[in-house]
């Protein structure tokens, strides 16, 4: 036979070649690779855009093994081999193949090349053409100089320009291990590789991320940069002068005068506001400078010291001066002028001849002195006083300081002050001045004689209201304050003339007399009505004496008792005088009288039928007891006493003596002190018989009312805040401090738990058989020593020992502990191996034990409950069970292997006959939706592919099927091959 080469047939003719010589040589079957065809020149990859293609072709066809892969291999940037990276893999068995891959991101060079490698047999392609590669792991326009535009700096300085870091992928600095191109002029700048770059010149630059020959969209903003020459700045003053006439500005210039610059004067190192010309009038003393900014620089000037020139003037006076008729003012000025001219004026009308420093005034008006300086800097000076009569005058008289009303035996007044009173303020008068006259007054009449600027009282008799008349010419009469003189008035010594016998009366007389005193004559020390004058005529004895006042002064006399030659009466007192509301008191009288009668009174009133000896009361008051003498001598005397009641009642309530807060489950309340208070005793009426009622209040609301003096608080129930009050006649209630009574509670609490808890988790629920709402319950861990929660239930989930508090009414208590343990177990156990193998078609059952429930899952998906369960599919079982809520888990792998016994016919005979007509597979791959069958030409084309195959291939004529009657196939479940081969067609 003649064998014709075509070009379509040229490489299988080679690979033909090669198989029948490797025959001949007693190698195993091979095929050869071409070379890698590259669908592009170079390859600039980005995040955006990462997909590249080749194609390679090989023969023979039928050489390739089962299970081979096609590897595509790239190599270092320089073309070597050594280490290459896969690209992707094929399992293609058609020629030529196409693939589409993504390269690294760790690509950068100029040089790498592709090859494909085979595994089945194992053969290499030749390499591919050299190509670039780059990833941008950055490719977005970037700013730099945070993204302006231009930047200025002075002749001989520098700027950094660099990558602006916004902490994101939006920068390059992100991305760490980037090579950089800096551009000034659009030129590149050597060696400038980093992400910042320093600039001393002029020009326009930008940066770029270094992907080599790939041009990527990592670009910078264009940043103008711009150099300003320096200029020498200074400064002088108008006239070349180093000083200011006060109030005549000074003209600063600058050297450099241009539109484009920023002016700033600057006074003592301080800008001076709105001072940005290039000129400047100073006013003040200081050291001056100007500041140039222009272009991003900054230019200084020289210093300039200007000293201000001031005239100062001065005088001896006030702004307002006043003067006492007939009085002078002397004015005398001082300056630092260096040739002074003088002028005064009075009103604004000039002086004639005062032309001097000193002015002397007589006359009240407004004067002014004007000084001006005539060498050097030419201004004025003027100094003006107001001269003022006073409007009016205040005179302030004063005591000697050792001067104390009613201790005194003298007292000496003086003028203290004349103040004269103008329109613009007060004025002090100096003293003495002749200018004034004085009259002193007593009770607003004038004293004969008394006309010095002082006058002394030695004697109670001149007591009285003093003031000081003042007069100067031109003015009425001033009068001064007042003050009110009180001497020590006399001790007066008084004298009975007579004595008490029968009607007989005494006439009581005082050693001191005086019309401006006032007397009053006190009998058993009462006031006796009437009695004013400087004696007293009476018939009644008793103890006397006199008391003499004059204003807030008073002395007392001696004391004179006046006896009767009577009978005698006194009263037999209880212990104390104090008398409490429902107490009965008996006063009792006793006395010498023969055949005595006896009247009681109360209150000065007498008290109806009590004619006896003795009387008892039950109110307080003054009694008294007149006792007469009815035998004899008609003689009568009298007793008297007083019963007060108390001032106040206290009362203190406490608990009994056993009586725990929180623990006590009762209490009882008693009255500890009772007590009657005056201001000069305290008295005891604890266990009185005075028929009281006694009201107990619970949080102010009365819980009881009786005569019984305790109180039971029975149970927790009633705990509260207690006192006692108490209603006695003729007072307020008397209300106790109050008890707080806090019994305890008497419920038993018990914790109670449920759940478990594992070594993988697992909580527990503690709970408190506690139900009263108004309790406040908390949790404890003991381990911890911290509280962990709140209410009559919570739930843990570590091992420990918790307790609960009760909170109550201001009470704790605790409860039992009760210990929370963790349940240990090794999990669940399986009666196979971690991982196993199941024949293709059969099954394995598999056993677990060790916990409660189990439920199996494979691949994720739930098959099924229990301790058992049949395996019959590859992939990972998982199998979860528990013991209360704890979880445990366990996996195990099982694969497929081929059932060997599973046979596929490789022979078809398409000759209508009803035997092998079809491709006919076993049953258990017929009709199933996970079952794939592919079937290949000769030539590796697909030509019938489906699932749920019916065993009906080939249901048409086949191409090639005399010339070329092999064909393949795989069989494929749930997307894994589990049997391939070839198929022989045979007419």
């Amino acid at each position: 036979m003649v064998w014709k080469i075509t070009s379509r047939k040229l490489f299988f003719s080679s690979l033909l070649l090669m198989l029948l010589s490797s025959i001949g040589s007693g190698y195993a079957q091979t095929i050869v690779i071409g070379t890698p065809s590259l669908g592009f020149t170079q390859a600039c990859a980005s995040q955006g855009f990462n997909s590249y293609n080749l194609s390679f072709t090989f023969f023979p066809v039928s050489n390739v093994q089962a299970g081979n892969q096609f590897i595509v291999e790239l190599s270092d940037p320089f073309g070597n081999f050594s280490s290459p990276t896969t690209l992707t893999t094929s399992t293609s068995t058609t020629s030529p193949v196409n693939v589409s891959f993504a390269m690294p991101t760790t690509v950068a060079g100029e040089a790498y090349r592709i090859r494909v490698r085979s595994t089945a047999p194992a053969v290499t392609s030749p390499i591919s053409v050299a190509f670039s590669a780059f990833y941008a792991v950055h490719n977005q326009p970037f700013s730099i100089n945070n993204n302006s535009g231009t930047v200025s700096f002075c002749e001989g300085g520098n700027t950094t320009l660099q990558v602006d870091n916004s902490g994101t992928p939006a920068s390059p600095l992100f991305y760490s291990g980037l090579i950089y191109k800096w551009y000034r002029n659009f030129a590149e700048v050597s060696g400038a590789t980093g992400p910042s770059l320093n600039v001393t010149q002029s020009g326009n630059y930008y940066a770029i991320v270094d992907y080599g020959s790939c041009v990527m969209n990592s670009y910078s903003n264009i940043v103008s940069v711009n150099v300003t020459a320096g200029i020498n700045l200074s400064i002088s003053s108008a006239g070349n002068v180093d000083f200011i006439c006060d109030g005549v500005p000074r003209l600063l210039t600058s050297s450099h005068q241009n539109t484009n610059y920023v002016y700033q004067w600057f006074k003592d190192n301080v800008a001076i506001s709105g001072a940005t010309a290039p000129t400047y009038n100073a006013l003040q003393e200081g050291i001056y400078k100007l500041r140039i900014t222009f272009g991003g620089c900054v230019f200084e000037s020289n210093t300039l010291f200007l000293e201000l020139i001031e005239l100062e003037a001065d005088w001896n006076v006030n702004t307002i001066e006043v003067i006492i008729p007939g009085e002078q003012l002397q004015v005398n000025s001082i300056t630092n002028a260096v040739s002074p001219t003088y002028q005064w004026r009075k009103d604004n009308v000039i002086i004639p001849s005062a032309t001097t420093a000193n002015y002397t005034v007589t006359q009240p008006g407004t004067y002014q002195l004007t000084i001006t300086e005539t060498q050097g800097c030419t201004f004025s000076e003027q100094l003006t006083v107001v001269v003022q009569y006073p409007i009016g005058f205040t005179v302030a008289i004063q005591n000697s300081g050792d001067y104390q009303a009613c201790n005194a035996t003298t007292s000496t007044l003086s003028l203290s002050s004349i103040v004269a009173q103008t329109s613009s303020g007060n004025s002090t008068v100096s003293l003495p001045n002749s200018n004034f006259s004085y009259q002193w007054l007593l009770n607003n009449s004038p004293i004969a004689g008394a006309t010095g600027t002082s006058y002394t009282i030695n004697n109670a008799t001149q007591n009285g209201s003093y003031k000081l008349r003042v007069t100067v010419s031109t003015f009425a009469p001033i009068e001064s304050n007042a003050i009110s003189i009180a001497i020590q008035i006399q001790t007066p010594v008084i004298s009975a003339i007579g004595s008490l016998c029968g009607t007989n009366t005494v006439q009581l007389n005082s050693s001191v007399t005086s019309s401006v005193f006032t007397y009053k004559w006190y009998r058993n020390n009462l006031l006796i009505t009437g009695a004013v004058q400087p004696s007293y005529t009476t018939n009644q004895a008793g103890n006397y004496h006199l008391v003499i006042s004059y204003g807030s002064c008073s002395v007392t006399s001696n004391t004179i008792n006046l006896e009767q030659n009577s009978i005698t009466a006194s009263l037999n007192l209880p212990l104390t005088s104090i008398i409490i509301p429902g107490e009965t008191k008996t006063l009792t009288a006793t006395t010498n009288a023969v055949n005595p009668s006896f009247e009681w009174f109360r209150n000065n009133t007498i008290i109806s039928g009590q004619t006896s000896a003795s009387i008892n009361v039950t109110q307080n008051g003054v009694y008294k007891v007149i006792v007469t003498q009815t035998t004899g001598c008609n003689a009568t005397q009298e007793a008297v006493t007083e019963l007060i009641y108390p001032d106040s009642f206290n009362i203190t309530i406490a608990a009994n003596a056993g009586y725990l807060p929180c623990e006590s489950e009762q209490a009882t309340l008693s009255i500890t002190s009772f007590n009657a208070v005056t201001s000069s005793e305290t008295l005891s009426i604890l266990n009185n018989s005075f028929g009281y009622v006694y009201e107990w209040f619970k949080d102010g609301t009365l819980v009881l009312s009786s005569s019984n003096t305790t109180y039971n608080v029975a149970s927790y129930l009633e705990n509260g805040l207690y006192e006692l009050r108490i209603t006695i006649p003729n007072f307020n209630g008397v209300i106790s401090n109050a008890v707080t009574i806090k019994l305890g509670i008497s419920d038993d609490f018990v914790l109670s738990s449920e759940g478990v808890l594992c070594e993988s988790g697992g909580s527990v629920t503690l709970s408190s058989n506690a139900t009263n709402p108004n309790y406040i319950l908390t949790w404890f861990s003991i381990e911890n020593n911290a509280e962990i929660g709140t209410g009559n239930s919570i739930t843990v989930n570590e091992p420990g020992n918790y307790f609960m508090t009760i909170d109550f009414d201001g009470c704790s208590y605790s409860s039992n502990t009760i210990a929370v343990e963790v349940i240990t177990t090794e999990g669940i156990t399986l009666n196979i191996a971690d991982a196993i193998t199941v024949i293709q078609g059969g099954s394995t059952e598999v056993f677990a034990s060790g916990v409660d429930n189990y439920t199996w899952y494979l691949n994720g998906e739930i098959i099924g409950t229990g301790n058992s369960y049949s395996v019959s599919q590859a992939g990972t079982y998982t199998i979860i069970g528990s013991i209360g809520e704890c979880e445990f888990t366990k996996t195990f792998t099982v694969t497929l292997v081929e059932n060997t016994s599973f046979v596929v016919p490789n022979v078809i005979t398409m000759n209508n006959d009803g035997i092998n007509d079809y491709w006919s597979i076993p049953n258990e791959y017929v009709n199933k939706e996970a079952v794939e069958v592919i079937i290949y030409s000769p030539k590796g084309k697909v030509v019938f592919r489906a699932r749920n195959y019916q065993n009906n291939w080939p249901n048409t004529a086949l191409e090639y099927a005399k010339t070329e009657p092999v064909f393949y196939y795989t069989i494929s479940e749930n997307d894994e091959i589990i049997k391939k081969g070839s198929i022989t067609v045979i007419d």
